[in-house]
């Protein structure tokens, strides 16, 4: 049995009810965990696995052009969906950190000019620990594309053991990639706005899938649990198991120590969930549609990413995975800097529920196309199949072929090899972007369909747009994508600052080093924000001496508490809901630092 344990957004408690889970269910049998995580893995830091062992992960590209045969005719760059081929004037540029390896360029290349070779995209490691096998990989730096490559070589040669899939956070194609093959999906997600939020946009990509999922709500002193547990009655979505906000669990949690391990009341919880999930029978349904998910309607459409405004002061705040207050602190700091937002987390946005956005403009966006094939004209050679790259392509019967839409990339690969012309590529609608007033100014923000590829093209459309609506001044705070893929390099490429927000735990503290290595590969300057710092004393110290040994700015600390959320409940920003609380005062003084820190 495959078990997927998903959610909408990072830090609602995936990796904590995985590894939980994961401990309760060895007790009786063998597991095998695999952490798909691959931006930011983390079970590791919870299972300590006695002995890793680690292979280094390589995937072809184009690296690039031989000159000597290169006649600059241009087709190679036209075809690139990634945009990894530019050709100038006297010569061609290959930037194979984009490129995927679709095969296009070599299909239209007629001097046959395209060098191949392969890059590094990562490295997979695997240990043991009592009875449980686990796996987890981490992506190269920079290898944005990758993801669900690397995600492929975890679920290589998997045993017939109980196998967990810790997912991605969000709702793209990384986490479709990790529970489609699951028999049964969980979903975790808390009661505060944001929890529920993201949860209904979870439940949204399984259903899409054909999945029916499980239901596991966390914190649930947090939030409005009335509703949520009435959301999912209405859904007829089965609730797993309910557990309560602790603060035990969450200090626990800091020190990498499963709570499973000292709480026999939270054992007891995944003892009860393990049994239920054991005695569900592996079912997928129709697709069904999931109630309450923000949206305006549509007023056009538009493809492409603008163009980008270099006279504004971007202000990206990233954390590596969600959890970390990366979205409360972007609303303070837009706030305090009377700027413009943009909301760049496209496939979780949860930005609107603090500010509720007066949508001005609505319009669908398409970040590239599907192909298919004309049955009438295909006589059945096999081209499209031998070239198609990411197994888009089925044979149907004995007699023809046809495309899995979900697994196209739309390279065009196919369209340029087929003899008969039979193959042709149709725009498809990949999510809605928003220009908006919001109280404090003007808000750029966007909505992915679930299980769309974020590629990035949709995150770079809305910075661009967040540029053309500077109202008050030329500020432009962004919050950013989780993780270190291609949504992060497209919110922060470029931008003047990165505020880095991290909780003190042993997770924390790994995503923040895997988040600046990030930084210091696009030599983006950057400070630190340490979110609930008086959790844990020990790995706040941690995180001030990793700033100091690498020369990153100290911007500042926030005491754990729950005012967050109270004015998360509120509609509001910290700020605004209590401007005279420690905390509110503590996010003024981290963006007067921010400002000398931009001025420096």
């Amino acid at each position: 049995m495959k078990i997927a344990i998903t959610s909408g957004k990072g830090g609602s408690g995936k990796t904590f009810a995985a590894t939980c889970l994961a401990k309760v269910l060895s007790e009786q049998q063998p597991v095998e965990y695999i952490d798909c995580d691959v931006e930011g893995a983390n079970a590791h830091l919870f299972i300590k696995p006695d002995e890793t062992k680690e292979i280094v992960q390589y995937a072809d590209c184009i690296d690039s052009v031989d000159m000597d045969k290169c006649v600059l005719c241009g087709n190679c760059g036209k075809i690139c969906f990634m945009n990894a081929i530019v050709v100038g004037k006297e010569k061609v540029m290959v930037f194979n950190e984009l490129c995927r390896y679709c095969g296009a360029c070599e299909v239209v290349c007629k001097q046959q000019a395209m060098i191949k070779s392969q890059k590094k995209i990562g490295t997979t490691y695997c240990g043991t620990k009592d009875n449980i096998s686990l796996k987890w990989a981490e992506l190269a730096t920079g290898s944005g594309g990758m993801t669900t490559k690397l995600i492929d070589s975890l679920k290589e040669n998997l045993s017939d053991n109980i196998t967990i899939y810790d997912s991605p956070p969000g709702t793209s194609c990384p986490a479709v990639h990790t529970v489609q093959d699951a028999d049964i999906t969980v979903v975790v997600g808390d009661p505060t706005p944001f929890g529920t939020h993201d949860m209904k946009l979870s439940v949204g990509m399984c259903r899409s899938l054909g999945i029916e999922p499980l239901i596991l709500i966390n914190r649930s002193g947090l939030g409005d649990l009335k509703s949520l547990t009435k959301w999912c009655e209405e859904e007829e979505l089965e609730i797993l198991v309910t557990l309560p906000d602790s603060r035990e669990i969450a200090e626990k949690y800091s020190r990498g120590e499963l709570a499973v391990n000292s709480m026999p009341e939270i054992k007891a919880a995944f003892k009860t969930a393990a049994d239920i999930i054991l005695k569900q029978k592996p079912a997928k349904n129709e697709p069904i549609e999931c109630k309450g998910v923000f949206q305006a309607e549509p007023t056009g459409r538009i493809s492409g990413t603008g163009s980008h405004n270099t006279n504004v002061i971007e202000i990206a705040v990233l954390s590596g995975k969600g959890g970390s207050g990366k979205t409360s602190l972007a609303g303070c700091l837009a706030v305090l800097s009377e700027g413009t937002i943009a909301d760049c987390d496209v496939d979780a946005a949860d930005m609107h529920l603090i500010f509720e956005p007066e949508v001005q403009k609505c319009k669908e966006f398409t970040g590239g196309q599907t192909m298919y094939i004309d049955n009438s004209k295909c006589h059945p050679c096999g081209d499209c199949l031998y070239i198609c790259k990411f197994g888009a392509v089925k044979r149907t019967g004995s007699y023809g072929y046809q495309i899995d839409e979900d697994k196209c990339e739309g390279c065009g690969a196919c369209v340029e090899l087929c003899p008969r012309n039979a193959i042709f590529g149709r725009p498809g609608i990949d999510g809605r972007w928003y220009e908006s007033n919001i109280r404090s100014g003007k808000m750029s923000h966007a909505t992915l369909v679930p299980g769309k590829s974020n590629s990035g093209k949709l995150v770079t459309l809305v910075r661009n747009k967040a540029g053309e609506l500077i109202d008050k001044n030329n500020y432009v705070i962004i919050d950013g994508s989780p993780g270190t893929g291609c949504p992060v390099i497209a919110s922060v490429g470029g931008v003047k600052y990165v505020v880095l927000a991290a909780e003190p735990t042993v997770s924390g503290l790994h995503d923040l080093t895997m988040i600046y290595d990030l930084c210091r590969h696009f030599r983006l300057p950057a400070g630190i924000v340490i979110n609930k710092a008086d959790l844990n004393e020990e790995m706040s110290t941690k995180i001030i001496n990793f700033a100091n040994n690498n020369n990153i700015d100290l911007l500042g600390r926030i005491s754990y508490n729950e005012v967050f959320c109270n004015a998360m409940s509120e509609k509001q920003t910290v700020v605004e809901y209590s401007p005279d609380s420690k905390t509110a005062r503590e996010i003024t003084a981290i963006w007067q630092n921010i400002n000398k820190a931009i001025r420096k």
